[in-house]
């Protein structure tokens, strides 16, 4: 027989509560909720307080009582100082509220081209950290290490007062590889693309084109595998594509009848055709080509030509006078612009007190103000053609560059700070995400018989995106916040403004809780976009 031997089991001994993990961690939560509860009703009483302590003019209501529902009623009185640099039209007498908003789209502005030219210089510099080329790994090398290792409002500095204030005056401007481009004191003036009436037209055909150039490609295509037979399907699809833009360019320009100018019958000008003629009777030249040439010789002084210029008086800003002046450019006819005018009633006086002899402006502007003019009977409306887009020039008259666009040296020295010491960053989290990814790739790659660019550009950045995308929304919001810094170099940003709208107004909690809500809303968009891409680019699991 087997002697069964009994085992007692021992009695559990249960955790005290102030041992227990579980129970830890929930009284730990509760008790960070409840000081944080406290702490936020200490702050709020403790800004209650003090907002009450500025006294009631600080909250006046539009009826003259005070109430803190009012708090923001001031941000519709007029602001009462000036912007030097806006994306939007704005004057002193406009709204707090719109020099806030100018304030803000300045931020967006310098926020989103900093934003692309960061992504393209560190990107390269990260693959040029990689380079075999001991030159080139040490100027990347060299870059990043200065770069991130200097105070950026150090850095804007000097690329102001050093770099940008030390260029010429603008008299004296640097006209770059003999373009339409300047450089000087004042920033960078450049070419602009100015949009006519026809454009809209135009862009319909372009939209046109494109859907037709994908539905020939998908033909094509389906050609190719049922017949086996090459059909160079890029060729045609881009032959056809510039078929339809060119022949809407055509239709569009051909079919407006907006621009013209209004002339004196005494010119004898009833059509453009007819300005060179005119021009050639003062100078007593034969054709509009001979005054080159007698210029370059001495038969003809400049003063000479400079007087028997056309006079013309436009709108400020218009694209009749771009499309007209572009169109005298081309034709050699000098000209001169003697007053550009806010308004269009204000360029007829100029007309009628006859500073000018030609007053351009759309056909509708022109008609009704022709009628307001004494003698009306003797003037007439000559058409202008015009094309779709128009190149506006800069062109130095007096002591500043009119025509282009221009980048201001306040907004060019903060654009290339930004971008010069957040690309530092994002080089080095490049250079991070492709040595991430495994070395069997690039091998597979290379055994494929890739080159080194379709491996990098095929194989590599796809894979090594996912390990880059997360810490570059830190550096992109870095980016933006930065931009602040525009103070030092006196760009109008959204810091600069509200500075000045507290100074002006008094009113400093409303205008700080626009400024964090504003700088908050650019995060959270900044972040949603990437976090949207990222979760595309993300490996799926199975």
């Amino acid at each position: 027989m087997v002697e069964r031997k009994e085992t007692q089991l021992k009695p559990v001994e249960l955790i005290p509560l102030w041992r227990d993990g579980r129970v830890i961690g929930v009284l730990a939560q509760i008790i960070f909720v409840i000081l944080f509860f406290l702490a936020a009703r200490w702050l709020l009483n403790n800004v209650a307080t003090n907002i009450f302590s500025l006294g009631a003019s600080q909250f006046i209501c539009r009826d003259g009582s005070s109430n803190v529902r009012c708090a923001f009623d001031f941000m519709s009185t007029d602001a009462g100082f000036p912007i030097s640099e806006s994306v939007v039209p704005y004057v002193e007498q406009d709204s707090f509220w719109r020099a806030v908003g100018v304030a803000a789209l300045n931020t967006i502005k310098v926020s989103f081209y900093g934003i692309i030219l960061t992504t393209i210089l560190g990107t390269f510099t990260g693959i040029a950290r990689l380079s075999n080329n001991w030159l080139v790994n040490s100027l990347a090398k060299w870059y990043i290490d200065l770069m991130r290792n200097t105070p950026l409002l150090l850095q804007l500095f000097f690329i102001y007062f050093v770099v940008i204030l030390a260029l010429p005056q603008v008299n004296s401007a640097i006209q770059l590889f003999n373009l339409p481009i300047f450089v000087s004191q004042r920033g960078i003036n450049f070419p602009d693309l100015v949009f006519m009436s026809s454009f809209p037209v135009w862009l319909a055909f372009v939209v046109l084109a494109i859907i037709q150039a994908q539905v020939l490609w998908f033909l094509l295509g389906r050609y190719e595998e049922q017949t086996g037979y090459a059909s160079n399907r890029g060729r045609w699809v881009i032959l056809s594509f510039l078929l339809i833009v060119g022949i809407g360019w055509y239709v569009a320009g051909a079919n407006s009848q907006n621009e013209a100018i209004l002339i004196s019958q005494r010119a004898n000008v009833r059509a453009y055709r007819d300005l060179p003629a005119l021009i050639e009777r003062r100078l007593a030249v034969n054709t509009m080509s001979d005054i080159p040439d007698r210029l370059r010789v001495g038969l003809l002084s400049q003063e000479a030509v400079n007087t028997a210029a056309l006079k013309i008086c436009a709108i400020q800003d218009s694209p009749s006078e771009v499309n007209f002046t572009a169109q005298l450019r081309q034709s050699g006819i000098p000209y001169q612009v003697v007053r550009r005018t806010a308004r269009p009633e204000q360029a007829l006086d100029v007309y009628a007190q006859g500073e000018c002899e030609v007053f351009v402006a759309s056909r509708t502007i022109l008609a009704a103000e022709r009628d307001l003019l004494e003698d009306s009977a003797t003037h007439r409306i000559v058409g202008i053609r015009e094309t779709p887009l128009r190149f506006s020039l800069p062109r130095l008259e007096g002591f500043n560059f009119v025509g282009g666009t221009k980048l201001t040296a306040e907004f060019t020295a903060l654009l290339i700070g930004l971008v010069l010491f957040t690309a530092a960053f994002v080089a080095e989290i490049v250079r991070a995400g492709i040595m991430a990814v495994p070395k069997g790739q690039s091998e597979a790659a290379r055994a494929l018989g890739l080159s080194e660019g379709q491996r990098l550009r095929l194989v590599v950045m796809p894979q090594a995106l996912r390990v880059i995308i997360p810490p570059m929304i830190s550096q992109y919001l870095n980016l933006t916040k930065n931009s602040s810094l525009g103070l030092a170099v006196a760009f109008p940003d959204l810091y600069r403004i509200i500075q000045t709208a507290i100074n002006q107004s008094g009113r400093a909690v409303q205008l700080i809780v626009i400024m964090a809500a504003i700088y908050l809303l650019f995060s959270l968009v900044i972040s949603v976009i990437l976090n949207w891409y990222n979760r595309q680019i993300a490996l799926v699991e199975r």
